[in-house]
Formats: C-alpha cells, sequence, structure tokens
C-alpha cells in the first residue's frame, strides 16, 4: 500500500503474501491438539476421529474462516480457542478475503507475487515532505515496510528469486528510499546474507533487517538477526506478552507494542519502561507504536478509548517516545 496506517512507515508492499505459520499463526494440528485438551478437562463429549475426519484438510486459516460453526457439542469454546492462539492480523485478513486480487488464497500456503517491489520502488519521494499524522517520519525519505502480509523467508522461496525480486529493484530504483524487511525466519534471512556474499552482491544500506520478538521464547532470532550481513538491523517487539530482556548489540531500533484484536494478552507497560532503558543504555532507537486493548500499569488497567492503545495522549507521560533511527538520515540520497 502507498499509504497506511502503521505508525512507523510510509508505505507497505509483499512480494509474498501468506506465511507457514508461528506463535501468532499456530499449525491446524496443533488447534486441534488444544480444542481435544479443553473438551477433556471440561468433560464435554467430542468424537476425536470424527472431527480429524471432518478437519482433514483444513489449514489454521480454515479453522478461522469456519471457528463459529465448528462441528463440537460446544462450538463456541472452539471458538475461544481460535481467538486466544490465531493473533495475525494478517492471516485474520486472508480469512475474510481470500481469492480477493492481490491475496493468497490460502494464508498458509504462500504465494509470490512478481514485480511489486519494483513498483514500489518507483513511488514519489518523501524527503523534505511532513507527515502531519506522523512527525516523526519528517525530514526522512519514504520509509516502505516490506512484508506485513506475509513473510519473503518461507521455506522453499528461492534465494535468486529474492535476489531479483527484492535486492536488485531496490539497488536499481528505490535508492531514495529506507526500506524494512520483516521475517519471523531471520536464519534463513542470514542465508540469504550469506548468498549475496557469495555471489558478490552487497546488501543495501538502505535496507533493514528486522525481526520479530513476542517473549522469551523468541529471543533466539535476535542472535540470528545479528549473524546477516547488512548495515542496519532492528526489532519489532510486537505484540510484547511478557517482560524480556535484550542484547542489543548491533541493533539499531527496536519497535514495542501490546496486542490488540480478540482475546488480547496483557501488556504490563512496565516492561516497556524497561526496553525503554535497554534502549537508552546500548544506544538504540526506540518507538513505542501501540499499548494494546489490554494494557496496564503496575498491573492497574489503563483506561483508553482507543481499541489499539495507540491514542499517546492517553499514555504515560514518559512512554511517548516515538524514534527513529539516526542512520536514517543519512539514506535516501537518490537522484530520482
Amino acid at each position: 500500500m502507498k499509504e497506511t496506517g502503521i505508525q512507523w512507515t510510509d508505505s507497505t508492499i509483499n512480494p509474498v503474501m501468506g506465511c507457514q505459520g508461528c506463535e501468532l499463526w499456530p499449525s491446524a494440528e496443533k488447534i486441534r491438539k488444544l480444542i481435544f485438551k479443553k473438551c477433556e478437562e471440561q468433560k464435554i463429549e467430542v468424537n476425536e476421529d470424527d472431527f480429524r475426519q471432518h478437519t482433514k484438510d483444513w489449514t489454521t486459516m480454515n479453522f478461522v474462516q469456519n471457528k463459529k460453526k465448528l462441528p463440537l457439542e460446544e462450538p463456541s469454546l472452539g471458538e475461544t480457542i481460535i481467538n486466544e492462539n490465531c493473533k495475525c492480523y494478517a492471516g485474520d485478513l486472508h480469512a475474510k478475503r481470500a481469492g480477493h486480487k492481490g491475496y493468497a488464497r490460502n494464508f498458509d500456503r504462500p504465494e509470490f507475487f512478481a514485480g511489486r517491489v519494483k513498483m514500489a520502488a518507483k513511488w514519489s519521494k518523501l524527503n523534505g515532505k511532513a507527515r502531519m499524522d506522523k512527525p516523526w517520519l519528517n525530514g526522512l525519505p519514504r520509509v516502505i515496510f516490506i512484508s506485513d502480509m506475509g513473510d519473503a523467508f518461507v521455506e522453499g522461496m528461492p534465494f535468486s528469486v529474492l535476489t531479483n525480486e527484492l535486492i536488485q529493484p531496490i539497488k536499481d530504483f528505490g535508492d531514495q528510499h529506507i526500506w524494512l524487511l520483516l521475517t519471523k525466519r531471520p536464519d534463513r534471512m542470514a542465508e540469504f546474507g550469506e548468498y549475496l556474499h557469495k555471489n558478490s552482491i552487497s546488501w543495501p544500506d538502505n535496507l533493514m533487517a528486522m525481526t520479530t520478538v513476542t517473549s522469551q521464547k523468541t529471543l533466539s532470532r535476535v542472535d540470528s538477526l545479528r549473524g546477516v550481513r547488512c548495515k542496519l538491523k532492528g526489532l519489532s517487539v510486537e505484540p510484547l506478552w511478557e517482560e524480556i530482556k535484550l542484547d542489543l548489540s548491533g541493533i539499531n531500533w527496536v519497535i514495542v507494542g501490546g496486542e490488540s484484536g480478540s482475546s488480547p494478552k496483557r501488556f504490563e507497560v512496565n516492561w516497556a519502561r524497561k526496553i525503554l532503558n535497554q534502549c537508552k543504555e546500548q544506544e538504540a532507537a526506540f518507538f513505542l507504536k501501540q499499548l494494546g486493548k489490554n494494557a496496564t500499569d503496575n498491573q492497574e488497567p489503563l483506561k483508553l478509548s482507543d481499541s489499539h492503545g495507540g491514542k499517546w495522549s492517553e499514555w504515560p507521560d514518559d512512554l511517548r517516545v516515538r524514534v527513529m533511527p539516526m542512520d536514517f538520515s543519512d539514506l535516501g540520497g537518490g537522484s530520482r
């Protein structure tokens, strides 16, 4: 999208629509197991063989699409479990728009769309243009977020295709923009960086490599990200589900946010305060995107009018921090 409401970017583009699962989008088999376990705990009868037969070809997206009419004695139980575990907005949007032009037919089966990055690379420059609703972007080139609706580093995606469809257009046409490439598979991103190096192709300086961290269980992604051969690296710590301690060596930017959507987990703003202090100590830029729908301050619920908790006039004063990396100011000097 040439324009987006995402606070930390001007635009988004998706060469790959869809994903192969993560902590925000569990496998269909895991959903089945969670349903069976809950039925057992609540002594609700369910014929597992019939249920498996009924859903044998279902992906996670099919569960999301059909959660209100699951073949269960207590169908609301299945709906609750799906709401509590399927938290990817991109997956949910695909469940509603599957088959529409530009979307993958099934979110769990990623599809590649050629030419999209090249198209975005030719978008107009924004250097010097004021962003009235995003003043922290003022003075910067256009910032383009790659992969808010999928993951370019899913298994089976050829590195040669990513080189031709992602790296080369940025080099040829997109040097006037800043690009943010996000993945939950930074190990594959690091392998891609090595592939480029071996083929004497440099990773563009205006392409920031990023990964997502949601809890202690996903902290290892930061180490994998550090292994990517590139100048700029960033973290999307959203949704943050628990207190974490970050090693920010080699990391330029940290975006933090609470969870929105249905059945959101609690977001304790003291977790964000601690990350803010870690950023100050380790010289990384800090950006608080939103507090989410279930925010607390010292375990006391915050009254927020915005369902995403994105209205920062309602935030504690010390957390009204949205800073872009200093390194961005030196990028986007292309002449086109």
